[in-house]
């Protein structure tokens, strides 16, 4: 019975687990999420990456394509919203919940016709 149970919590924990990676060059950097004070924090969750810096996520996310012609099935397939078009083939998405923005832009970038595909980061501005 007990062996049932340690089953159960490990597969509901499992299915409920975030992605909390992305993709930069092909290379997937680890995202720990912690908690900031924010005048508004329902907009945005933070996160440390590997090299201690601290990033903000919301719900866009940036996509770059090899053929632009993919798009409208990417809008659909994911149930995104273009907010702006930053280039020929760079595009400003938005997310129905912005708890979905690692978890798509991460299986957008593992398409093949996708060159990168991130969260709209925000970043803290360093002065040199």
């Amino acid at each position: 019975m007990k062996s049932i149970i340690i089953l159960f919590i490990v597969i509901v924990q499992y299915g409920c687990a975030n992605d909390n990676y992305y993709y930069k060059n092909n290379q997937k950097i680890d995202l720990i999420p912690i908690s900031r004070v924010s005048r508004d924090i329902s907009k945005i969750d933070y996160y440390q990456n590997n090299q201690g810096i601290v990033l903000g996520i919301t719900d866009k996310l940036i996509l770059k394509l090899k053929d632009s012609t993919y798009l409208n099935s990417i809008l659909d397939e994911f149930n995104l919203t273009l907010e702006k078009i930053l280039s020929n083939d760079m595009y400003l998405l938005k997310t129905t919940n912005k708890n979905l923005t690692i978890d798509i832009s991460n299986r957008l970038s593992e398409k093949k016709y996708v060159k990168y595909a991130h969260p709209d980061f925000i970043k803290k501005r360093i002065r040199r």
